[in-house]
Order: C-alpha cells, then sequence, then structure tokens
C-alpha cells in the first residue's frame, strides 16, 4: 500500500489555498469530475476555476483536519471559509482514483 493518493488530495487543496495549479496534470485523471461542482471537468476545468474562485475570494482557505485512505478511495475531513470568517461547518470529501490519479469527488457537509 502507497500513501501517493491521501499526498495528492493534500497537494489538490493546496493547490486552491496557493494558486499554484502546475500540479493539476500529476494528481487529476483527464475524466475528472467534482460532483458538486460537475460543470467543473478535467484538469484544464479545475486550473481555470482555481484562478477564477482565488480572484473573487483571494482568501478562501482550505483546512484539512484528517486525511485517509487507500489506492482507490481517501476520505478528507475539513474546513473552508475565510481567515476571519466564520466556517461553515465540517466538510468531508471522499475521493475516487482511477490509474493512480484523482477521479471522482463528493462533499458532504456536516454541522
Amino acid at each position: 500500500m502507497t500513501d501517493e493518493p491521501v499526498r495528492a488530495v493534500a497537494r489538490y487543496f493546496d493547490m486552491w489555498n496557493t494558486g499554484d495549479t502546475t500540479v493539476a496534470e500529476q494528481i487529476l485523471h483527464p475524466d475528472w469530475v467534482d460532483h458538486a461542482h460537475p460543470e467543473v471537468t478535467g484538469p484544464a476545468g479545475v486550473r481555470q476555476s482555481v484562478q477564477a474562485i482565488r480572484a473573487a475570494r483571494p482568501g478562501l482557505r482550505f483546512q484539512l483536519t484528517s486525511v485517509l485512505g487507500d489506492e482507490k478511495l481517501v476520505a478528507a475531513v475539513g474546513s473552508v471559509g475565510q481567515p476571519q470568517g466564520d466556517s461553515p461547518g465540517q466538510l468531508v470529501w471522499l475521493v475516487r482514483f482511477t490509474d493512480g490519479l484523482m477521479a471522482e469527488m463528493w462533499t458532504y457537509h456536516q454541522r
């Protein structure tokens, strides 16, 4: 077993926090889909979304508190919000991997 999928998920959220999208092709499957945002597909779509969201909300930050999984499925727990803003509560992201790359993500909101 390898911890590469866990690292890939951490790198994905780091990409959103830093705006450095150079890792998109390294971690995202060409058929990537985020079921919370099905209009954003593939690494190119994610790169465009990161740039647009960071331009509109530059202080938005993802905070991961736990990440665990295996080669096929990773679960991450954390939150997203502005530095001095209210957190919307805990979020859980489930990420399915195909061929070692992030292929699908589902987001669940916990209050």
